[in-house]
C-alpha cells in the first residue's frame, strides 16, 4: 500500500457517486496526562494541521474534533474475493478529546465506484478526504456493499497486514502515537489503563432499516461493530456513532479491569481503594451514552442498551466500586486496615 500524507484541501468538484460503504476503525486510550485538559489546552493538542479550526462543544460534556488528515492508498481492497478489486483515495483520520480525558482516533473511508477505469492524478483524490474509488469490478456487482463490509471485517487484525491491502489499522494507530506523545502531555495519567481498538462497518440496507450488531472480542483482537442505516445520508452520522460506542466500550473494558485487579488484593483494603477510586473520580462522569450522536441515529443506542446492555453493566460495576470503597472507609474508621495491607 503506498501511503502520502496530506493535510485537507477544500472540496473537490463533485461527481454524483452513490456511497457503496463506509469502513472505519477507532483507538480509543486514557490521555496520558495529569490533569483533565482545558477547552484551550484541548485545541491546542489537536490542531494538528496548521490553520485548520478544531471543532469542540462544552454541553452535555467536553468534546472536540481535530481536524481531518488525510493519507493516499493506491492499493487492493482486501484478501480472497475482492482481492483483483484496486482502490485508490485517502483514508481520513480524526483526533477526538471526551471530556478532556478519553482519546481517540478515528480512521475511515467511504467507499464509491469510480466514474473511469483509469486512475486519475493525486489532485483529483487528495481533494476528497476520506473517499476511495473502486478502480475494477467486483465479483459480486448487485452485492457490493454486502461484499466489502464482509471483506474488511475479516481482514489480518494485526498492525503488520500485508502492506499491498488497504490497512486502516495502520493509519490509525500511527496518528494515535502522534497524538498520545505529544510533547504536550506530561505522560503521568492519574491510572494505567489499556487501548482498545474498534473495527466498524456501516452501509445502506435495503430494506431501508437501521440495525447495528456489536461484537466484543478477548485476547486483544478488536471489537467489530456492523451498522446498517437508511440513506446513504446517513453514513457520516454511523461514524460518529461508533466513535461514541467506542468511547464507552473503553469505559467498560477499564471498569471491568480494575475489579478484576482489585479482586486480587483481598481484604486489602488500602490497596483496592487506590485501584478503584481514581476511576471514580477521573471517568465515572464521563458516561453518556448517545449524549453526541445525532438523533437520527441515535435509536441504534436503544439496541445496545438492550443487548449486550452497556449501561446495566456500568451501573452495576460503578455500584460495586462505591460498596468497595465505603467497606475500606468502615474499616478506616475502625481504626485501620487489616494487617495483610502492609
Amino acid at each position: 500500500m503506498t501511503t502520502t500524507t496530506q493535510p485537507a484541501r477544500g472540496r473537490s468538484r463533485q461527481v454524483s457517486q452513490t456511497p457503496l460503504a463506509a469502513l472505519g476503525e477507532i483507538r480509543t486510550c486514557l490521555l496520558p496526562h495529569s490533569t483533565t485538559l482545558d477547552i484551550q489546552a484541548t485545541e491546542e493538542l489537536l490542531a494538528l494541521i496548521p490553520g485548520a479550526n478544531v471543532v469542540s462543544r462544552d454541553r452535555p460534556g467536553p468534546l472536540a474534533f481535530s481536524p481531518p488528515r488525510a493519507v493516499g492508498v493506491d492499493c487492493h481492497l482486501s484478501r480472497g474475493g475482492t482481492a483483483t478489486a484496486r482502490i485508490v483515495g485517502t483514508v481520513a483520520s480524526t483526533a477526538i478529546l471526551v471530556g478532556g480525558r478519553i482519546s481517540q482516533v478515528s480512521s475511515h473511508v467511504t467507499v464509491v465506484r469510480a466514474p473511469q477505469k483509469l486512475r486519475r492524478s493525486w489532485s483529483h483524490y487528495v481533494s476528497r478526504v476520506g473517499t476511495v474509488e473502486i478502480i475494477g469490478t467486483l465479483p459480486d456487482r448487485e452485492g457490493a456493499d454486502q461484499q466489502l463490509t464482509d471483506a474488511y471485517r475479516a481482514m489480518p487484525t494485526s498492525d503488520s497486514a500485508d502492506m499491498a491491502f488497504l490497512d486502516i489499522a495502520s493509519v490509525c494507530a500511527r496518528q494515535l502515537d502522534e497524538l498520545r506523545y505529544s510533547p504536550l502531555l506530561d505522560q503521568s495519567p492519574p491510572l494505567l489503563a489499556p487501548t482498545t481498538r474498534l473495527r466498524w462497518t456501516a452501509r445502506v440496507g435495503k430494506e431501508k432499516a437501521t440495525s447495528v450488531y456489536f461484537e466484543y472480542h478477548r485476547d486483544d483482537q478488536p471489537r467489530t461493530l456492523t451498522v446498517t442505516v437508511q440513506r446513504a445520508e446517513d453514513l457520516p452520522t454511523a461514524r460518529r456513532f461508533c466513535e461514541d460506542v467506542a468511547a464507552h466500550d473503553w469505559l467498560l473494558t477499564v471498569i471491568n479491569a480494575k475489579v478484576l485487579a482489585a479482586n486480587g488484593f483481598g481484604g486489602g483494603y488500602a490497596r483496592q481503594v487506590e485501584v478503584l477510586a481514581p476511576v471514580l473520580e477521573h471517568l465515572a462522569h464521563l458516561w453518556m451514552p448517545g449524549a453526541h450522536v445525532p438523533d437520527e441515529i441515535r435509536s441504534l443506542w436503544r439496541k445496545l442498551q438492550t443487548d449486550p446492555g452497556f449501561s446495566r453493566q456500568w451501573d452495576t460495576r460503578v455500584a460495586q466500586l462505591e460498596h468497595r470503597i465505603a467497606v475500606a472507609t468502615y474499616h478506616a474508621a475502625r481504626g485501620g486496615y487489616p494487617a495483610d495491607d502492609h
